[in-house]
């Protein structure tokens, strides 16, 4: 897979989805199987070329946090088989193009789309004048075909960007999980803590989150987590949050207490995936009676 920037690119013959892949979920991932499958079709009455490319163009807007990082997006691309995908950044130059002057001058002239895959509300150019409609009406002109997908719904919810971030909100990871097509991570290297944990009894390993990364509510979680590139997956307990009973620091942390695990990971990377909220962040009033709390989020997990 190529990581190529939209005014830096000239390809032929391509089957394009289009948004903005800030948050991939499963509504992004009908387009995502759709480009693939048409790069994998090797006769349509419609391409010229057998060889079919897949490429997501990619609309970033600014954004304090995110759902999905860029390397953890371009992982799942690579993972799904797409070719190419193409960067975006939403700023003066791209927002006065007109609909016209995208699809001719970027669409057809940059990427050069055979086929265009969207979702029914995707909107573009100038003030978002262009739509489906403006796509489908200069499709014969510039010689390419257009593929909609309506939203998809989960229990009468539409699966959305926006939708994730309230439910991360609220704690409601599992819900997350539907919405994604997996669970929910947060992903870094072990850093070194104040080590209250191990006096206790419930050693935990650390990671500080990229600043824009998004967190769910603060609290407890049963998690999974992946070691390194280890196959195996490990049950946990994780506090997102301050940990205000024993930390004064501003900063968010993901600590995690390993089930049926005592090894030094300090340095590694690993991977935390939220099964389920447990409880809120909660301040305790002595060590013991954290201990006597981790007990029992403990005895919920296994």
């Amino acid at each position: 897979m190529k990581i190529v920037a939209y005014d830096n690119v000239k390809l032929n013959n391509t089957a394009v989805a289009l948004g903005k892949f800030e948050g991939v979920h499963k509504g992004h991932m009908l387009l995502i199987n759709k480009i693939t499958g048409l790069s994998n079709n090797k006769k349509s009455d419609n391409i010229k070329s057998d060889d079919v490319k897949s490429v997501i163009f990619t609309i970033n807007m600014p954004e304090d946090s995110v759902i999905n990082l860029d390397n953890e997006r371009y992982e799942l691309f690579e993972s799904c088989g797409i070719d190419y995908v193409c960067e975006c950044p939403f700023d003066e130059r791209i927002s006065k193009l007109s609909p016209e002057d995208f699809i001719k001058n970027i669409l057809v002239g940059r990427l050069g789309a055979s086929y265009v895959v969207v979702g029914e509300d995707f909107g573009f150019g100038y003030r978002r004048a262009g739509n489906v409609e403006t796509l489908k009406k200069y499709s014969k002109e510039y010689n390419y075909e257009v593929v909609v997908f309506e939203k998809l719904m989960i229990e009468d919810s539409i699966v959305s960007s926006s939708a994730i971030r309230e439910l991360l909100d609220k704690g409601e990871v599992k819900l997350v999980a539907d919405y994604m097509g997996r669970p929910y991570s947060v992903a870094g290297d072990v850093s070194e803590g104040k080590k209250l944990g191990r006096t206790i009894g419930f050693p935990t390993v650390n990671i500080i989150p990229d600043k824009k990364k998004k967190l769910p509510l603060p609290g407890a979680y049963e998690t999974r987590v992946k070691i390194g590139k280890d196959s195996k997956v490990y049950k946990g307990i994780t506090n997102v949050g301050n940990n205000p009973t024993v930390n004064s620091g501003a900063d968010a942390l993901v600590e995690t207490h390993l089930l049926d695990f005592d090894e030094d990971l300090y340095g590694k990377h690993i991977q935390v995936d939220f099964i389920r909220f447990i409880r809120p962040e909660i301040k305790f009033k002595s060590i013991e009676e954290l201990k006597n709390q981790l007990l029992i989020d403990k005895a919920s997990v296994v």
